[in-house]
């Protein structure tokens, strides 16, 4: 049985060449890391973590009279612009009731249908949620077809976006009937 020593050789050169191109990889890896941040080696590297950015709050103009292109229709924008963290609230009685039922809106499929699948209760129908410090007026569908005339909507999302395009659909469905 004879031994090839070159091809050892070689083949233990080629393995000693890659060790030494991952720890220089590591060692740059490391530096970048750890050493780049600190200031004496990279002075002119700034830091996005040690300097602090203010950010102005943009200029609100008041509600105006607005004309489109599209069409001859003047919709007066009567929002009230506030500071109104949405997120932040309660749910309070809503004696009116929802705006659609599951009865009522044909885009509710079956297995979503709360009231055909046995829900017992009605309750649930009856809260809205009230924000701290702010009014949340009640969705007004046709202000927003107004709104929204000659316009395009994309809604990309996954299942809770989809149920929220469903609710927009029941929602818009009370006016166009």
């Amino acid at each position: 049985m004879r031994v090839n020593w070159i091809s050892l050789s070689t083949n233990k050169h080629q393995h000693i060449i890659v060790k030494i191109a991952v720890v220089v990889l590591l060692l740059g890896l490391a530096f970048r890391l750890f050493v780049a941040h600190y200031k004496g080696f990279a002075s002119e590297l700034k830091s996005p973590v040690s300097e602090k950015v203010q950010v102005r709050a943009p200029y609100v103009e008041p509600p105006v009279l607005v004309g489109t292109s599209e069409n001859e229709d003047h919709i007066h924008l009567d929002v009230i612009t506030e500071k109104c963290d949405l997120f932040k609230g309660d749910w309070i009685p809503n004696p009116s009731g929802p705006s659609y039922t599951n009865e009522s809106c044909p885009w509710i499929e079956n297995h979503q249908n709360c009231m055909k699948n046995g829900r017992p209760d009605f309750g649930y129908l009856y809260w809205k949620w009230k924000p701290h410090d702010c009014q949340l007026p009640r969705f007004n569908a046709e202000r927003f077809l107004e709104l929204m005339r000659n316009k395009t909507w994309a809604l990309i999302g996954d299942s809770i976006s989809r149920n929220h395009a469903q609710s927009l659909l029941c929602m818009l469905s009370t006016v166009c009937t």
